[in-house]
């Protein structure tokens, strides 16, 4: 599979990565244990070589499926593992809290869930009301004492990356929301990591699925998935959505593709987008992760950028 750099360091990760969430059932409702591990080992079949989770994930569970998954696989074929910190355990009672102390407790915590003694890159969630040297502080000593191998933040805008940066913590990932439908981090985030040798992960490249290109405008979504309240899947914004992608999945397969590799391939023409995990819930979805990142054309690109210009005329018409 295509590898790109990661930032200016040496750890090449592949451009698509199996994100977690689901496999800890965290606002995709229930979801079986034995097929999440499935899931994870079909995508190192297919070629991945990292899986993102965090604790928050099912309160603790992802991790320990991920640790599952890994301990059946050969040392040789185990992927790297992504974790973050800063939302804690608690899905009922999800706080914001990043000090010195918790983030090293968190991390002593996900060491053991994951059973592994370090953790390849470990991101602070989201921001957080503590200053920013405490979570900088605590990941430069685990850093140095080996507990973690690189250091990463999640859903930062840019001047929260440049005061972590002022700390003189290294800083070398930065995890964004980034699909066709959601392209605001392509604006400044991007370029900015680019520019300062930060990889840039981007999850929901697919936007919850949608971009698979397989749902119809009657689609509904079960009690505990999280996409049952959230208005682009809801309504009149919802058909507007499912609408835009029918014509994107035209031109993929005018382009020989199908509509998540089209998706997937115009993110990955972005020189500083280093990867996007994709979430997989089962064997078959594992296995399909290997068949994407390939880069679109520029005759593609062009026809989606359309689409995607008349979708959000009518979305801002609906506000």
């Amino acid at each position: 599979m295509l590898k790109r750099q990661f930032g200016s360091t040496e750890l090449n990760i592949s451009v698509i990565g199996i994100g977690a969430w689901a496999i800890g059932g965290w606002m995709w409702a229930d979801q079986d244990d034995a097929d999440s591990i499935a899931a994870i080992h079909a995508a190192v079949d297919a070629g991945v070589n990292w899986v993102d989770t965090a604790p928050i994930y099912g309160g603790g569970h992802s991790e320990k499926m991920v640790a599952k998954a890994l301990q059946e696989l050969p040392e040789d074929k185990r992927p790297m593992i992504f974790t973050k910190f800063g939302l804690g355990t608690d899905n009922d009672a999800m706080r914001r809290s990043a000090s010195y102390e918790e983030v090293i407790a968190e991390c002593d915590d996900s060491l053991k869930r994951l059973q592994v003694d370090c953790i390849d890159l470990y991101q602070q969630h989201w921001p957080v009301e503590q200053n920013v040297e405490e979570a900088a502080r605590a990941c430069d000593e685990l850093l140095k004492a080996g507990k973690i191998r690189y250091i990463g933040v999640s859903n930062f805008d840019v001047d929260q990356m440049k005061a972590w940066q002022a700390t003189g913590v290294p800083l070398h990932s930065l995890q964004t929301p980034l699909s066709l439908l959601r392209p605001q981090s392509s604006e400044s985030i991007i370029p900015y990591c680019f520019e300062e040798n930060i990889g840039c992960i981007a999850y929901s490249p697919l936007y919850r699925g949608m971009l698979f290109g397989k749902w119809t405008a009657d689609r509904t979504f079960p009690e505990g998935d999280g996409r049952a309240k959230h208005k682009d899947y809801t309504g009149e914004r919802f058909k507007l959505h499912v609408a835009a992608v029918d014509k994107i999945a035209a031109v993929a397969e005018e382009a020989d593709m199908d509509c998540a590799q089209l998706a997937i391939g115009i993110l990955l023409c972005n020189p500083g987008l280093t990867g996007c995990i994709v979430g997989a819930r089962n064997a078959g979805q594992g296995a399909y992760l290997g068949e994407l990142g390939m880069p679109a054309k520029s005759k593609s690109i062009e026809a989606v950028e359309a689409i995607m210009a008349e979708l959000f005329e009518q979305l801002a018409a609906t506000e």
